[in-house]
């Protein structure tokens, strides 16, 4: 019998930022430092075990005001991506430096995480407080942005 996986890979660098100076651009130089050497890991974890798994969306496009992101259970997963983009056909990018902005837990005054253009993350093992879609809410630092979220 199959079942449904979900493979998870992160990886970060971390660089030093070298500003500009006389005729050198700013650049940026990989770090040394082993504190920070090896970031980023993959996972390999089962999600579901039924065969026919059906992920539900609420793609939608985010403005300045904080709101719900829908109302309706996360049993397994919830993913969410910040397009970088202005509307669903992907045509006008959001201004340079924008994010969107999750609040955990039902306000923002709990806590939560900002995501810039092109920046994505799952999130599983969700426990009371954060199973629903309505307990996460979301605004935009610009007036439109384009979030893709996929939930099971």
């Amino acid at each position: 019998m199959a079942s449904t996986r979900m493979r998870v890979n992160t990886s970060s660098q971390v660089f030093h930022r070298v500003a500009a100076s006389d005729d050198m651009p700013v650049h940026d130089v990989g770090t040394s430092d082993s504190n920070v050497s090896g970031l980023g890991g993959s996972g390999d974890f089962e999600l579901e075990s039924d065969t026919n798994v059906s992920y539900s969306t609420s793609h939608q496009v985010v403005d300045t005001t904080e709101a719900a992101i829908g109302s309706a259970a996360i049993a397994d997963f919830i993913h969410i991506k910040n397009t970088g983009f202005t509307s669903s056909d992907k045509s006008t990018a959001v201004a340079d430096g924008s994010y969107i902005t999750i609040g955990v837990g039902g306000t923002f005054a709990n806590g939560g995480f900002t995501l810039s253009a092109g920046e994505a993350i799952c999130l599983h093992g969700l426990g009371a407080g954060s199973n629903n879609l309505s307990e996460f809410q979301i605004d935009s630092s610009v007036a439109a942005t384009y979030v893709e979220i996929v939930y099971l």
